[in-house]
């Protein structure tokens, strides 16, 4: 019965001193977590962002070649798509009408010189006029004009390839009826450089200037890089894409090892010469991004403290950031994921960052 007593009595206690506790209403504090995390400083640094674009490879030397004067279409020497030395007929006119212009203006103008002889003689002998002279002499020389006009038609009734190139295109076919200055092939050449004609947004073509480097890459050969330069921009906008052209001339050695045609696709990357100051942090930092808008976390007295940012451009590594971090000397990059406005936090160690582009 004592035995049972002893044990009893204990329990009694600390039932009492539990009640003693309770009834204060007073709760017992429990500190929150704090976050550890790591911070990197934030940096400005002068940057050349890249501008990023694609477009279509082309001959710099494009042209369309056409007949001075129109007619039946003859002959075609040459196919669409098919490479051609200098000088060689692509297209003939019919020559039946063509000719015989020639031959009458030939014919006019020996009539006109033996008109001309023999007034002068008479004219000399003082058995014509001045005025028989002068107008002898007015016809020669009109059928003189007319017969250049009809051989340099006869001559333009062939055309022949301007320099070494491809026929990029043929618009008609033989026994058509072509009019003046109707193009009948589209002609590359392929003796000059060969460029790429890219478009850029109105943000873009304010940070590019001529000479600006740039590198290519064509679907048909994949991993290869071609180096290229800015040779033209535009100075208005094309109203169809709402771009701003800019032709990029590749350099001469890049065309030796690969066999390059009109049309293929390149994937643009200029360099542009121009360099802006930005602020410059790792990548892992951002722990929310939309757009070109982003958020990160800086630490002020041992809180986290939300800040939204511009995000310029993304290296490897690296965020260029545009605006956002004025009077912001660190971020979170290690835990910033479990972070919310206000954390307290826990620094670890500073670490400090380079750009690596």
């Amino acid at each position: 019965m004592k035995k049972a007593l002893y044990i009893v009595i204990p329990a009694v206690f600390v039932l009492i001193a539990l009640a003693i506790r309770c009834g204060n209403g007073k709760k017992e504090y429990i500190p929150e977590n704090v976050i550890p995390v790591t911070t990197v400083p934030v940096q400005r640094e002068s940057l050349s962002i890249p501008v990023y674009s694609s477009g279509q490879l082309y001959p710099q030397a494009m042209v369309k070649l056409s007949f001075k004067v129109g007619g039946i279409i003859g002959k075609i020497h040459a196919a669409e798509g098919e490479t051609v030395p200098k000088w060689k007929i692509l297209a003939t006119l019919d020559f039946s009408e063509i000719q015989a212009s020639y031959t009458q203006a030939s014919n006019g103008f020996e009539k006109a010189q033996r008109d001309l002889n023999r007034i002068r003689n008479l004219y000399e002998d003082h058995a014509a006029t001045l005025a028989q002279f002068q107008d002898a002499q007015t016809a020669y020389n009109v059928a003189e004009a007319t017969l250049k006009i009809a051989r340099f038609n006869l001559d333009h009734a062939t055309i022949k390839a301007p320099a070494r190139g491809k026929i990029l295109k043929r618009f008609t076919e033989e026994g058509e009826m072509i009019g003046v200055g109707m193009p009948m092939f589209l002609f590359g050449s392929t003796e000059n450089q060969w460029v790429v004609k890219v478009g850029v947004s109105e943000r873009d073509i304010v940070r590019l200037a001529l000479q600006d480097k740039a590198s290519l890459e064509f679907d048909a050969y994949p991993g290869a890089s071609f180096n290229a330069y800015v040779s033209e921009i535009a100075d208005a906008i094309d109203p169809a894409s709402g771009t701003y052209e800019v032709e990029l001339t590749l350099e001469k050695n890049e065309k030796d090892n690969f066999k390059l045609t009109a049309g293929f696709v390149a994937k643009v990357n200029i360099e542009p010469s121009a360099k802006e100051t930005y602020f410059v942090i790792p990548v892992d930092s951002i722990v929310e991004g939309q757009g070109n808008n982003g958020v990160v976390f800086t630490v002020k007295n041992n809180h986290a403290v939300k800040v939204k940012i511009a995000v310029a451009h993304i290296f490897p590594g690296q965020v260029a950031v545009r605006s956002g971090l004025d009077g912001i000397d660190n971020v979170v990059t290690s835990g910033a994921a479990y972070l919310r406005d206000g954390s307290p936090v826990r620094v670890n160690v500073n670490v400090d960052v380079k750009v690596k582009r």
